[in-house]
């Protein structure tokens, strides 16, 4: 290996290190402006689009192994093709970044440089998003923009352009740090350090204008116990405070419902019965073992009780999890219920991962996102910290309060502008009450920002093209010379 190959993944393994330290449990976000720098500063200075696939192939190992390491926790062996999958589109991101600066040539000129700048943030979103919401093995964890979950001020544009959005940003950003150095190309950086100072400004005068307690103050009381009885759950359920709550929310999978109607029954009216003395609209976190022989389908669902126990909705998961809920079927319309105190917007647990589903139902008039969750707790603390800090994005983007009732933790009350308001550590049992606001909803992105990923990825999709397109004319070329060359 050359001193300067050694040198070059070097660099992408620094800007592994880096971006790993910018997310939980590390929390250094603000290291995620500049971590993605030296990668691309080894893919300028790259002998072609393989060298730099392979130069982030390199950060995406680094970066993935070390964040998800807990994945071994979850999946076993298929950690491994997780992280070479994830690792896969970084390198991806890299190889086309690195064609199309062949494509437009070596020059120097400024505007040229700007124009790569933001194209690399253009295709890391489309990449992005691609790898999150559309493709079999599609997994949102550890998108770039989740990085600034702890630093507010850049967080507020969630509410504009999404995670997506602030992904695509960030990556333009750093881009244009790599350019600075490696070709002097000085537009580029002044144009996105101003971007970034002004992003930062609009996001101080958003949390200073925008006031968090917007509409009906709702006592909610989040139960948080893993695989526990009916009746410890009722106990939680009914502790004082507990008691007098609007609203109650058990974790995922609390109880499994029997796949025949009397059963089925039977436990309804258990549930009736037991929490008859709280005056809480209850949101339950259900479930239906699969029944092949009697045509009986997995299901993973809330079942919603009003103030007098009686069924007011019932809300199935949109996201099954692959591998861990093969055969759960997918809810393709999801909706509010509507209850006493207007309509909730339910989530359940990986659904929160994805963008589509609070963005749905904020359009569709949710005033409060109630989640529960299930987070086994041999999942370790890695994975409940990155999983938790998502939560506080579909908040802003969605300008709606969340209250998330996790198995093991943390259990949440998070306001429409991505603060915890109230938190249950992970490993405690027990209920977490605290003040939350249903109110509307909506924001620039739930109407019209969200179209920027999609938008994205079809001009990735048309990059990809074009350097297909060259490589094939260039390579028809060349045969064709060779043909020549035999003639003469």
């Amino acid at each position: 290996m050359t001193e300067k190959r050694f040198f070059h993944y070097f660099l992408s393994a620094l800007s592994g290190l880096m971006l790993a330290a910018a997310y939980a449990p590390f929390g250094h976000g603000r290291l995620a402006w500049v971590a993605l720098a030296p990668l691309f500063y080894a893919v300028l200075d790259s002998r072609g689009a393989w060298a730099a696939f392979r130069r982030g192939a390199a950060a995406g190992l680094v970066f993935y192994v070390l964040s998800l390491i807990w994945m071994a926790n979850v999946v076993h062996w298929l950690a491994l093709v997780f992280w070479g999958v994830f690792a896969g589109w970084v390198a991806l991101h890299a190889g086309l970044m690195r064609g199309l600066r062949d494509w437009e040539g070596e020059g120097r000129g400024h505007l040229k440089a700007l124009l790569w700048a933001a194209a690399a943030g253009a295709a890391w979103t489309g990449i992005e998003y691609f790898r999150s919401e559309l493709w079999p093995l599609r997994c949102p964890w550890l998108g770039l923009g989740y990085s600034q979950t702890d630093v507010p001020s850049i967080f507020q544009s969630l509410s504009f352009w999404g995670v997506y959005g602030l992904s695509g940003f960030m990556a333009a950003a750093n881009a244009a740090w790599a350019l600075a150095v490696r070709r002097r190309s000085w537009l580029p950086a002044a144009v996105f350090g101003a971007g970034l100072v002004l992003l930062a400004a609009w996001g101080r005068h958003r949390l200073d204008s925008v006031m968090a307690e917007n509409g009906e103050p709702l006592k909610v009381a989040l139960v948080q116990a893993e695989s526990a009885s009916l009746d410890k759950l009722l106990k939680f359920s009914l502790t004082p405070e507990a008691r007098q709550a609007d609203l109650l929310v058990w974790p995922e999978y609390s109880f499994y419902t029997p796949s025949d109607a009397a059963g089925e029954k039977a436990v309804l009216n258990y549930l009736r019965k037991g929490l008859k003395p709280s005056r809480a609209v209850a949101v339950l976190g259900a479930a239906v073992m699969a029944d092949p022989e009697r045509g009986v389908t997995r299901a993973n669902y809330t079942l919603v009780l009003g103030r007098d126990k009686k069924p007011a909705g019932r809300y199935d998961k949109m996201h099954p999890v692959q591998f861990v809920e093969a055969g759960l079927p997918e809810n393709k319309k999801p909706a509010p219920v509507n209850t006493e105190l207007g309509l909730l917007g339910p989530q359940i647990c990986y659904d929160l991962a994805f963008e589509d589903g609070t963005r749905k139902v904020a359009r569709q008039g949710a005033r409060l996102l109630i989640v529960p969750t299930l987070d086994p707790a041999e999942w370790g603390r890695w994975q409940h910290l990155q999983h938790s800090d998502m939560s506080a994005a579909r908040a802003v983007e969605s300008g709606l309060w969340l209250v998330r009732s996790a198995s093991s933790g943390w259990s949440q009350v998070i306001d429409r502008l991505g603060f915890t308001r109230a938190s249950l550590a992970m490993g405690r049992e027990g209920v977490l009450t605290a003040t939350a606001y249903a109110g509307p909803g909506g924001t620039f992105y739930t109407h019209l920002g969200w179209l920027l990923a999609p938008l994205c990825f079809l001009f990735t999709l048309a990059a990809g093209a074009l350097l297909a397109f060259v490589n094939f004319r260039s390579t028809d070329a060349t045969k064709g010379d060779r043909t020549n060359d035999r003639h003469d």
